[in-house]
């Protein structure tokens, strides 16, 4: 699934681009097609430019269920963790993952490339465990995590196929960790932690985790619902460098680690920060921009574009679907030849 999104964001990057419609602002062009149906299987659009909202769709239906983000809540995850360095409680990305479980200490003293594990090899897909969710056939994939009572001790025991930080390797296992990792460091839950640290202080009105064990253990790889208006505030959160309203939230030498580039990525153009995607506009007609971006199966997108101070967000149900990538095209052909028309 993932190997397609990078094909199809190669095209959005380097493709020419049609003019913008001329009679109606593109963006509230889209939410009104979203709104009429016309885009089956999307449930939200918005639109943000220098803080104000120039298009939005929200189907009324997530009144009563947020949306699930499904893989972009890892870049929420990578977050938290930044939240939890911030306070001390987590000594930094170097710190030994063997060190940060300890009640799965055993399993990576019986291999030194294991021990040898940092927290920044699973914040930026790097572990070298045998897991990758791309790959049906391996033995870490997250289908099999899933069917596990524990998933943190089924991701822990997989063999090393490489040494840790030297090969990208997507793998959801590498983000359940890190919740096991930020619940035992801050001495409370994950999903308690986000809501204190987190969610309470950008004002969002719901968020749900799915949890696995019994709910011992929280999905901080997947499947968080939170409204696409409070998604929106997280992109507020990034272009500000971790404030929201004044508040500081997260430290801006963490937005600027989670957006550096720390990992290459096999056959596609994009690059890796903190489980965020990274990459940059190419092609001279469209606005030069860096795009730091969170996705998730089905067509949830939190797209942030800081130099032109735009955010877009969209969430979806075409799971597993090639054209869960549609608005990426609606941003290509239509949004950013607005914010600077083609000449």
């Amino acid at each position: 699934m993932l190997r397609s999104i990078g094909a199809s964001l190669f095209l959005f990057l380097c493709v020419g681009v049609s003019q913008a419609d001329a009679t109606l602002p593109p963006a509230r062009q889209i939410a009104d097609e979203v709104d009429s149906g016309i885009h089956p299987g999307f449930e939200s659009f918005i639109m943000q430019v220098d803080g104000r909202v120039v298009g939005r769709s929200v189907a009324s239906t997530l009144s009563r269920r947020p949306p699930d983000l499904r893989s972009a809540t890892k870049s929420i995850t990578a977050l938290l963790i930044g939240i939890a360095i911030d306070k001390g409680a987590i000594p930094s990305v170097q710190a030994k993952v063997m060190e940060l479980l300890p009640n799965h200490r055993t399993a990576f003293e019986q291999d030194p490339r294991k021990a040898a594990m940092t927290l920044e090899d699973l914040l930026t897909m790097r572990s070298g465990l045998d897991c990758n969710d791309w790959d049906p056939k391996s033995a870490g994939h997250e289908d099999r995590m899933y069917r596990q009572r524990d998933w943190v001790a089924f991701w822990s025991e997989q063999r090393m196929r490489a040494e840790p930080g030297k090969e990208f390797s997507y793998c959801t296992g590498n983000v359940v960790a890190l919740g096991e990792i930020l619940a035992s460091a801050v001495h409370i839950s994950a999903d308690a932690f986000a809501l204190k640290y987190l969610f309470i202080p950008i004002e969002a009105r719901r968020a749900e985790w799915q949890y696995w064990d019994n709910k011992r253990g929280v999905d901080t790889g997947g499947h968080l619902r939170l409204e696409p208006d409070d998604l929106l505030k997280i992109g507020d959160l990034m272009l500000t460098r971790g404030t929201y309203k004044g508040n500081r939230i997260v430290s801006e030498a963490w937005i600027d680690a989670m957006t550096q580039e720390h990992t290459t990525i096999p056959n596609m153009s994009q690059r890796y920060g903190y489980l965020w995607w990274l990459d940059h506009t190419k092609d001279a007609k469209l606005p030069q921009t860096r795009l730091w971006w969170a996705q998730g199966n089905g067509g949830s997108v939190l797209m942030i574009m800081p130099e032109l101070k735009a955010v877009m967000v969209t969430t979806g149900t075409r799971f597993n679907r090639a054209d869960m990538l549609e608005p990426m095209f609606w941003l290509r052909d239509r949004l950013l030849p607005a914010m600077h028309p083609a000449r």
